[in-house]
């Protein structure tokens, strides 16, 4: 049995300024986090979902310090360089007590990860409704003790993975124009040490690993149009809008000595939504929904298992009140589809030692409340 007690902390100051310089406009964003927390982890033998013998006594400390700055400079009218870069300094301290907490002859390990990740682009803002851009940025991801606390024979340790890093190439557009507004995006990210979880048994919490080289793009596309306008009568301001939201995700492992050019598991190709309501100036909005899947994930990264699509079907409606009161009412699943929300990846489901690793989701329900905002 897992027992967690813990504490965190952060500090965040950012600067936002706009300049004017010989004519020419400058934004100017700056920024930093310093962040971190403390958290006593333990672990107890499990006697009929007591506590029993305790097993483990450890102390988890993490330090991140982070500086950024991003400037757009208008060296035309309408056509900006983007520059940016984030520094960053990330301290991960494990200190294990073995068995017995306070132990003096305790062993304390620990990982320090830094780097300098730069941006650089260009964006087009032709009037203030409109954007397209095109940048490129190194990322940096750390792990956290999730990752790095791994257990292997009944022994908890820590296992120093190296952080993960990528390079992303990004282009996009976003804007409204009278009845219509659109957000889309296309990327493609070139990462190395992809911090990648899988289930080892199923009595064991999740490994990650380090994959050497994997290739993730896709597209991120939303649209919205008023498809009727002033229903009940002349300017009432009531309006019936369709949004549509597509998500593509093409994450592939890259030239794997193991896994080759596959899929990674836990990540379906296709994610839509669409949603047709009708909303009024008073607060007043209802809707309806469906959520389709085409094709499920692969529950493995060798490509031998995959779960069904589904689709599923939904009604809301709410009252939005001018004194900051919100009151709504969600239907959810109307079908009573069946279907898999979630995925404890494994590596390949022909040796793993059980594919008991899915996770149904919510079945018919309705879900009430109210929101106030102040």
């Amino acid at each position: 049995m897992l027992e967690q007690d813990g504490w965190t902390y952060g500090f965040a100051p950012r600067y936002t300024g706009h300049f004017t310089l010989n004519g020419i406009r400058d934004d100017l964003i700056v920024g930093a986090r310093v962040f971190g927390g403390r958290t006593q982890a333990n672990q107890y033998v499990n006697v009929n979902g007591n506590s029993g013998a305790q097993t483990l006594a450890s102390t988890q400390q993490a330090f991140n310090y982070e500086a950024y700055m991003e400037n757009r400079w208008f060296f035309m009218p309408t056509l900006a360089l983007m520059t940016g870069v984030k520094a960053l300094r990330s301290v991960r301290e494990y200190i294990d007590y073995g068995g017995l907490a306070n132990d003096p002859n305790y062993k304390s390990t620990s990982k320090t990860y830094s780097g300098i990740n730069p941006k650089l682009g260009l964006l087009w803002q032709p009037d203030r409704n409109t954007q397209a851009y095109i940048d490129i940025t190194r990322s940096q991801d750390v792990p956290d003790f999730i990752d790095l606390t791994q257990t292997f024979n009944g022994v908890t340790g820590f296992t120093p993975l190296p952080a993960q890093h990528a390079w992303t190439l990004e282009i996009g557009t976003r804007g409204t124009r009278d009845r219509f507004s659109w957000d889309l995006t296309a990327y493609r990210s070139l990462v190395r040490d992809q911090l990648m979880a899988y289930t080892t048994d199923p009595n064991v919490p999740a490994a990650t690993f380090n994959a050497n080289k994997t290739v993730l793009q896709g597209i991120e596309a939303a649209a919205s149009v008023d498809l009727l306008r002033n229903l009940s009568r002349p300017g009432a301001g009531d309006r019936v809008t369709l949004t549509g939201v597509w998500t593509l995700s093409d994450f592939r492992f890259k030239d794997d000595p193991q896994f080759g050019s596959n899929r990674i598991a836990g990540v379906p190709v296709n994610v839509l939504r669409g949603v047709l309501g009708y909303t009024r100036p008073n607060g007043f909005h209802v809707s309806a929904s469906v959520d389709w899947v085409p094709a499920g994930a692969w529950a493995d990264n060798a490509n031998t298992l995959r779960v069904p699509g589904y689709t599923l079907l939904g009604l809301q409606a709410g009252m939005d009140f001018k004194t900051g009161l919100s009151i709504f009412v969600d239907a959810r699943n109307l079908t009573n589809q069946r279907y898999v929300t979630d995925i404890s990846t494994i590596a390949d489901a022909r040796t793993a030692m059980s594919t008991a690793i899915f996770y149904p989701g919510a079945g018919r329900s309705v879900f009430a409340g109210m929101r106030y905002a102040f």
